[in-house]
């Protein structure tokens, strides 16, 4: 039971938050049914035992105005811990156009999670445990440096990027973006729609049962 928050549905206790693709549309391509697409997403949170959250999935022989084959959407990131929730979340959603020859999917995704740097960012945020100002810049950064070596194990240049979606949500301010429901953004490319999820517990009625809400329902 995961959905859209209704903000008038507080005071509730978070058990899970993710961040949903629910689609890209393919407007134009370099290279019609020759290339590869590539989804790859980065989302950092900070408190997660992955806080740094890489995600990557390809689509062969892609054509112009094409929705990717996504099924039901695809989960970029997910959290669940009642004692966890992140106060700040990160998130960087890539779609490129490679060669047929570029490598595989884990191979990428394997040599980013061992790269030295990587593991640093890590570590560094596990050891830091508040929303501070320092730590929101070591998400960023983390979140960029992981795109970075992502693109430099691809070889990737700028012409093979069809769309860049950098974006965060602050738990202080707009719930994580719980709130939003599904948001669309588009370039001349690509048209992607996402959602940040919850799935919130209120607080016990009178009878002392805890009540559960998603979408402002109660079940």
């Amino acid at each position: 039971m995961l959905g859209a928050v209704n903000r008038d549905s507080f005071p509730v206790t978070i058990e899970a938050v993710r961040l949903r693709l629910n689609s890209v549309f393919i407007h134009k391509v370099r290279e019609p049914g020759k290339g590869e697409i590539r989804v790859i997403s980065v989302v950092t949170d900070g408190i997660s035992e992955q806080p740094i959250q890489l995600f990557a999935q390809t689509f062969e022989k892609v054509r112009r105005k094409t929705a990717l084959n996504l099924g039901t959407g695809v989960t970029l990131y997910r959290t669940e811990s009642k004692d966890k929730i992140p106060a700040y979340l990160d998130y960087q959603i890539l779609v490129m156009e490679l060669d047929d020859d570029v490598r595989a999917v884990g191979t990428m995704l394997d040599e980013v999670r061992n790269d030295k740097q990587f593991k640093d960012f890590e570590k560094a945020l596990l050891a830091t445990t508040s929303a501070t100002a320092p730590q929101v810049a070591l998400i960023t950064a983390a979140a960029d440096l992981a795109l970075n070596l992502i693109a430099k194990i691809l070889k990737a240049n700028k012409d093979d990027q069809l769309f860049l979606l950098r974006g965060s949500f602050d738990n202080a301010f707009d719930d994580l973006g719980t709130g939003f429901g599904p948001l669309t953004q588009e370039n001349r490319n690509v048209t992607i729609t996402y959602q940040v999820e919850a799935k919130k517990v209120k607080a016990a009625n009178d009878n002392g049962a805890a009540v559960a809400a998603v979408d402002g329902n109660q079940e």
